[in-house]
């Protein structure tokens, strides 16, 4: 029989570690536990090159996990529990950094899925060009997809019954988001007058007047978004009849309001989400659908043939044709609250329909799921302490409107709280005006 003092030397010493392990002397090294994985975050924002005091949180059942953005917008959150159901990350920027929060649902799949690249929104916004060049003007998501009086400016919708002026939102219901913009190289728009496509005539004075209304609304915005083409020139698809990348404007005496706007409809490329609502809490809402998408054509619909000389008409459809919906947050070509009505697009109409093309232009070059979408939701959760959605069974009417969503133009385009002292950001392109 082979003894202790038989063994090699190895073996003797892994005894000798063996049996001191069971005395009173501390335990050896414990394999590390392996985390269950991680959110790698990556922070996109217009005009920001450096990031600096930014927090990625995630917030899953019972885990509340946070992680520092980098200087390069990079954010890697580890999750130690397994995950189930809706999580949600939100991007914490610190009081002096110029772009608003971020907040996003994430599902199993997201996590060690990728990069979960999120675009925000800044806090600021200078127009560089047209009839407001060098107008700074505070951005509010929340503000621009307030929907307390029709659809909102960034596109949101809800169901409601309406009696006169006054609409009344219904309770357990579900909350639309349609944020659509147009590509970049689609501008200059082909716009063509669609006499043949028209139950009445379209004279070359009705030509003239339409075009000039154009002009005004292109020097406000400041850059040249629209381009006549004749309706000869113009690839009308098959169907009903719809332009190919393009505009048609007709006079069709038979719709029921004085002008109509027909988008094609979306094409969730970027992002698209559907979610049950209900476990957010405080909230009326059942269904969640949202959609960032692009606008490929669109048809605009007049009464009557008249329709030319109504300058503020016309630019109000040519923004819904460019992506801005309706609001009551401050004066605006717009609005229906009879008290804001502008005319032509007023500043802030035009540096929120400039920040919503600029971010939706980095959602498509970033392959982003959350861009507009994540800015709106962070602004209320985040800055607000708010539910995703508002609640909605409230009663609004465009007469009823609260007075402190407006302040006059000449001392702030927003509210109070939506003011702070914020370096501005710079777009990172314009398309400049040019002479015609």
């Amino acid at each position: 029989m082979r003894t202790l003092l038989d063994q090699p030397l190895t073996s003797l010493l892994v005894a000798i570690l063996g049996l001191s392990a069971c005395g009173d002397s501390a335990p050896g090294p414990v394999d590390p536990v392996e985390p269950f994985g991680s959110i790698t975050v990556q922070v996109i924002a217009p005009g920001v090159t450096a990031y600096g005091d930014i927090t990625a949180r995630v917030v899953w059942g019972e885990q509340n996990l946070t992680a520092a953005v980098d200087a390069n917008g990079l954010a890697e959150v580890m999750i130690p529990e397994a995950v189930s159901g809706f999580g949600t990350l939100t991007l914490e920027p610190g009081p002096n950094e110029p772009m608003h929060p971020g907040w996003a649902l994430m599902t199993p799949g997201d996590v060690s899925g990728g990069t979960a690249k999120i675009v925000l929104a800044p806090k600021n916004w200078t127009i560089e060009s047209g009839d407001y060049a060098g107008t700074t003007v505070p951005i509010d998501p929340e503000l621009a997809a307030d929907s307390r009086v029709m659809p909102s400016f960034w596109g949101f919708y809800f169901p409601y019954s309406q009696d006169g002026f006054v609409q009344v939102v219904e309770d357990n219901s579900q909350w639309v988001g349609e944020i659509r913009s147009w590509p970049e190289g689609d501008f200059p728009i082909q716009v063509a007058l669609d006499r043949p496509g028209s139950t009445g005539d379209i004279s070359a004075a009705d030509s003239v007047a339409f075009w000039t209304n154009i002009d005004a609304m292109e020097s406000a915005l400041g850059f040249d978004a629209f381009v006549p083409e004749r309706i000869e020139n113009i690839q009308i698809l098959g169907g009903t009849r719809r332009p190919n990348h393009g505009i048609l404007v007709q006079v069709d005496s038979t719709i029921p309001v004085q002008a109509s706007t027909r988008l094609n409809q979306p094409d969730p490329k970027i992002y698209s989400l559907s979610a049950d609502a209900r476990s957010w809490g405080g909230t009326f809402v059942e269904d969640l659908f949202l959609i960032s998408a692009d606008i490929s054509y669109a048809v605009v619909d007049f009464d009557s043939i008249g329709f030319a000389s109504d300058g503020q008409l016309v630019m109000h459809e040519f923004m819904h044709v460019l992506g801005a919906g309706h609001g009551c947050s401050w004066g605006s070509v717009q609005t229906y609250c009879a008290s804001l009505v502008s005319t032509t697009p007023s500043a802030a109409d035009v540096a929120h329909l400039a920040v919503l093309s600029e971010l939706r232009q980095l959602e498509r070059a970033n392959g982003s799921r959350w861009g507009v979408l994540a800015s709106i939701f962070g602004h209320r959760v985040v800055t607000l302490g708010l539910t995703p959605i508002p609640e909605l069974n409230v009663l609004y009417g465009p007469i009823s409107a609260p007075r402190d969503f407006f302040v006059a133009p000449s001392s702030s385009f927003l509210p109070a709280r939506a003011q702070s002292p914020q370096r501005t950001s710079v777009p990172a392109r314009v398309r400049p005006r040019r002479p015609r």
